[in-house]
């Protein structure tokens, strides 16, 4: 599984080269189906140390789990590797939960998956550019309410229902 999820968020972040990415700040999630939502991010640093943070709206609910990724492909514009491109990423982190960094070999990259997450979601990127750039693709899916918790709502608007009867009939 999680495979699939970081080869369907390289597919992703692929797609959007040539297309808009959000740049540092806030950033819109787009809902592709009923408990998913997705974004792509990215920047081109300046030369040295940077420090970037996205903030994704909007917020998730109780039970959610995420999943970022990002690299930098240090490609130029013949699709050759050009070291003169690259990133080297830093502590990194989506919400206080730290990215695990690879930076060995020409594509840096990093990622992490997050079972249990609410709230806005902050993504945290520190990292030195030699003029490269980086982009990524956060993932999220909401919790799918159980039958159970159906079966508790029915409940209780029928314990209100007969208390409202019981008042009315008083």
């Amino acid at each position: 599984m999680k495979i699939k999820s970081i080869l369907l968020a390289a597919m992703l972040a692929a797609s959007c080269v040539g297309g808009a990415l959000a740049a540092p700040g806030p950033v819109v999630m787009t809902q592709t189906s009923a408990q998913h939502w997705s974004a792509a991010f990215g920047n081109t640093p300046l030369i040295g140390a940077f420090s970037d943070i996205f903030t994704f709206t909007p917020a998730v609910p109780f039970g959610s789990s995420a999943g970022v990724y990002l690299f930098n492909l240090a490609l130029d514009g013949n699709g050759l590797f050009n070291p003169n491109f690259s990133i080297t990423f830093g502590a990194s982190d989506l919400s206080g939960n730290p990215l695990t960094l690879f930076n060995g070999g020409p594509f840096p990259q990093g990622g992490v998956s997050v079972p249990n997450i609410s709230g806005p979601l902050t993504l945290h990127i520190t990292g030195v550019s030699n003029g490269g750039s980086y982009s990524g693709v956060l993932n999220v899916m909401t919790p799918v309410p159980e039958p159970l918790t159906y079966g508790m709502l029915l409940g209780g608007l029928a314990v209100v229902g007969l208390m409202a009867r019981r008042r009315k009939d008083a």
